[in-house]
């Protein structure tokens, strides 16, 4: 019998695609920006290679990676006494976001909870923490792929935002996580916007 060497056998990658050499893997280094609420959606237009984009705050080391997820739960119309299935629409359309931080700090609880800390002499710093609304601010998830550098961006003008302390081994973080209201851009309307830059 031939042994047999193809597409099948070999899992030989998709090389070319809309933005260049595709990805074989992705094994991303994250990061997470915010910034005060975009009043007109307006994704970043530029690959941050590893710089902190202009006009955007930095959330610092981010452990793992971030997650984004999108869910769109549907309905079926069914008719007849056999109930057979005629369509199905959308009920729901979800999203949310969340990430881990390593830096448990001033800027990043500051940032995370909306809440302007009291100096209390020297560089100490106090929160009050559970008087706080809702935090909403302009989020941006960038993604670069060790392996070939391609980049990732996962942007909203709008989220919202909570935090909660964790334990992961043997540190304590805070995380992240909220949800992502649906928004317009230009012509079109969505949870969020993926920019791929090669």
């Amino acid at each position: 019998m031939a042994v047999i060497s193809n597409l099948n056998t070999q899992q030989t990658p998709i090389s070319t695609g809309l933005s260049g050499t595709q990805i074989v893997r992705l094994i991303p280094g994250a990061r997470v920006y915010i910034k005060t609420t975009d009043a007109t959606a307006a994704p970043v237009t530029a690959k941050s290679n590893g710089v902190k984009p202009t006009g955007w705050t930095d959330l610092g080391i981010v452990d793992g990676n971030a997650k984004v997820t999108y869910t769109k739960e549907t309905k079926e119309v069914r008719t007849g006494i056999d109930n057979v299935l005629r369509y199905v629409y959308t009920d729901k359309k979800t999203g949310n976001f969340q990430f881990n931080l390593s830096q448990v700090d001033d800027v990043v609880i500051q940032q995370l909870t909306g809440i302007s800390p009291s100096a209390l002499g020297g560089s100490i710093q106090q929160f009050t923490i559970g008087g706080e609304e809702v935090v909403t601010a302009a989020l941006l998830l960038v993604l670069q792929n060790k392996l070939d550098g391609k980049e990732l961006q996962f942007y909203h003008p709008g989220a919202f935002i909570t935090f909660s302390f964790q334990d992961n081994a043997d540190q304590m973080q805070v995380q992240g996580q909220g949800d992502l209201p649906l928004f317009t851009y230009g012509s079109n309307t969505g949870i969020y916007t993926l920019t791929i830059f090669p």
